[in-house]
Formats: C-alpha cells, structure tokens, sequence
C-alpha cells in the first residue's frame, strides 16, 4: 500500500521510519521545502539510512532503522495510486500542501492530519471547497511522539510516547468504514502506542490543540517580563516552567471550556467530551511519565517526555542567549492554534481574557496583528486558519462538511 506523508520535519522522519517496520506498506514523501527536501534525497543517495532511537513506555530504549520509499516535490507523482495521505507538517504550510494536491484529489481518498492544530477544517473547505465533501478527512489533537530530528535524513528521537491520542472525522456523518481502515493503517505505521481513537468530531480536535494551549501560554510565563538582556542559563521549556505561564495555560483551558458549553448549549447534537481541562488532558495522553499529578504545575515540571526540550534560543554571542520570537512556539501556535480558538470564542460570544493577554503580548514581539482594541481586525488575520478568515460570520458554519 502506498501512503503520501506530506512533511519534511521531526513527525515526519519518526513517521517514514517506524512506517519500514511493515514490509507492505510504501511511504512516499512529498516536500515542498527545497533545502530539506535536496538534503534527504542525497543523504539516501549515498547510501545513508535513517535511525530513530526511541525511549519506550517501559522505560526501555530502541533504535528503529529504515528510509522512506522516495522523496518528492512533484505532486502529481506523489498522488498517483493513493489512497490515504497524511499531513505531518506546520499548519502554516497547510494551504500550500492543500493548494497543491487540490488538482488530483479524487472521491474516496482520506486525508488525515496529526496533528490537525486548531482551523485545519476552515483551511480544508477554503481550498478543496466542493471536493472535500467526497473525502473522508480526519484530525488528530497533537502528534504521536514527543520528538526530535537532529540530522536530516539520518537521525531522529522520540523522547515519549503519548499513550492515547483522540482523532475526529470532518463530517458528523462520515463514512465509518473508510475511517476505520484509515486509523488501522496509521497504528500498525507508528506501532502500539499511542493507542489511535476516534472520538466524535472534527471541532473537538480545534478545541484540544495542546500546542496552542501549552506553548504560548508558557512563552508568556518566560519572557513577558523579560528585560532585552541576555542570559546565560538555558532554560527548559516544561521542567522550569514558572507560575505565571502555567496559570495563564489553565486560564486559556478554562476558557476554551467555556467555549464548548456555549457550542453545546448552541448545537446538543455536537458530542464534545473529547475536550478535556488541560490537567486531565496531560494526565491522560502522558499518564506513566508524569511523576508528580499532584497539579498542573507538578505534571508539567515532571512530564520525562518533555525533559529534554528547551525553550527556543539565538546565540548572540559565545555563552550568551536572547529568547527566539521566531519559534513555531509563536509563529505557527498563535496563528494556527491561539487565533482561531479566539475566533470561535467570538463567534460563541465567549470572553477570552486570557487569550487576549497572550495574543497582545505575542504580536508585539512577531510584529503580528491579529486583535486591534479586542476584536479579530488585524491586517494578519486573513493569514491564520481563524473560521473568520475563511469565511465564517455565524456560529453554524464552524460545523459540518
């Protein structure tokens, strides 16, 4: 069987990987991102073969060995005999990945994003528009692995494995079957764990994007403060999280709770329950690593899959550091996670104070404009995957196919 994975990052060289380990199944990749792209293609020229060592649940570790089937930028290629793709890739190369294979989509095909991150359904309709209804399309909330490629082509660590992870179909109505078959190729692909579920719906997958809750909500924490100097300590992103940027998380959690109370009330058909409080969120996806579930602020300080990551830095000189604004912590978790969260909150007539507080405080250190005196009217706005961008004015249109 072949597979397109779409991506040239981290998920992607851990996905090709383990995907080796299933002698009937083919991974094709297409990329976009010519550097990248050169770079891998070479690397399997001369013979090299990617590894990807893994810290298991068990506390075990194993290097798993193999290499993709090819790597490509022409999609046309990419899409010939396909049955299922998969998008593994920033959100915002969304639309250029959605925009490029909109040519070739045919009825039947599964489009599986994992992660989905929060809109990825507006993106979908917006280019694909009448062809989408004819494929089964699915989100999952985050990727499977904490993850890392260190050499591209050539090496890759998955620092822990999540243990559950909930996907939803685009159509309240999918065709079950297809999904079904989708999500059975996926898990022999990544193997055991994490345990791929389908839950309900497409919208709860936006409303439980960990990457847009997490991530800055904790860059806030960090640097909202910060006073230009450079420091010399570098910190972990989980493991020295303050009080600031974890009560900020919680309050963003809380009021994306409010957000689907107000979708419930709204719509009674739409099951919801896959979105969890943040706290509940991380002790199920990563239940074995956290070792102290005392609160929020233990788990996240305590969470080994998250040990080893640090908080995105630029070197200005030897020894010395200043925080890397640049970081899809920002650049793709605002606009692709934190916007349109914001945008459905406005839709449902859902106040988000502590959304705005992140949003403000992160445009002014991108040069980003998306809220202008609280409201969703920045002249960035039409760049994010927020449902306004894309066409959405009523509550209604953030559901359905």
């Amino acid at each position: 069987m072949k597979i397109l994975l779409c991506g040239d990052g981290n998920g992607a060289h851990v996905f090709s990987c383990l995907s080796t380990q299933q002698p009937d199944i083919r991974v094709y990749i297409l990329s976009l991102y010519k550097p990248v792209r050169e770079k891998w293609q070479q690397s399997i020229k001369e013979g090299s073969v990617l590894s990807v060592d893994c810290r298991n649940l068990d506390g075990t570790q194993t290097t798993i060995s193999g290499n993709p089937t090819a790597i490509t930028d022409d999609p046309a290629t990419a899409m010939e005999g396909v049955g299922l793709v998969v998008f593994m890739n920033p959100a915002f190369t969304h639309y250029e990945y959605l925009r490029q294979l909109e040519p070739f989509v045919q009825p039947g095909l599964t489009l599986v994003a994992l992660p989905g991150q929060t809109g990825f359904e507006y993106a979908v309709r917006k280019i694909w528009k009448e062809k989408r209804k004819h494929v089964n399309i699915i989100a999952f909330e985050s990727l499977p692995w904490a993850c890392k490629m260190s050499e591209i082509g050539k090496k890759a660590a998955i620092f822990g494995f999540k243990e559950v992870l909930l996907g939803g179909p685009m159509q309240v109505a999918s065709n079950n079957k297809a999904t079904e078959d989708a999500v059975a190729i996926l898990q022999r692909c990544i193997g055991p764990a994490p345990a791929l579920k389908i839950h309900y719906y497409i919208c709860g997958m936006s409303l439980n994007s960990l990457n847009a809750i997490l991530h800055p909500s904790l860059m806030y924490g960090q640097w909202y403060e910060w006073d230009g100097k450079p420091i010399s300590d570098k910190p972990r992103f989980y493991f020295d999280a303050n009080e600031l940027g974890i009560k900020v998380m919680e309050d963003v959690s809380n009021e994306i709770c409010s957000i689907c109370e107000a979708l419930a009330k709204n719509s009674p058909e739409l099951n919801l329950k896959s979105v969890d409080p943040i706290f509940e969120f991380l002790l199920r996806v990563y239940n074995d690593q956290i070792k102290d579930k005392t609160s929020l602020y233990t788990a996240v300080r305590s969470n080994t899959a998250y040990e080893e990551i640090m908080h995105p830095l630029k070197e200005t000189e030897p020894g010395l550091f200043v925080p890397d604004f640049t970081s899809r912590y920002l650049t793709e978790d605002i606009p692709f996670g934190m916007i349109p969260l914001r945008g459905m909150a406005t839709l449902m007539n859902v106040n988000t104070p502590a959304m705005d507080k992140v949003i403000g405080w992160a445009q002014s250190v991108t040069g980003k404009e998306y809220l202008v005196d609280g409201a969703l009217a920045g002249k960035d706005l039409w760049e994010t995957s927020c449902p306004q961008s894309c066409g959405a004015t009523l509550a209604s249109q953030l559901f359905g196919c």
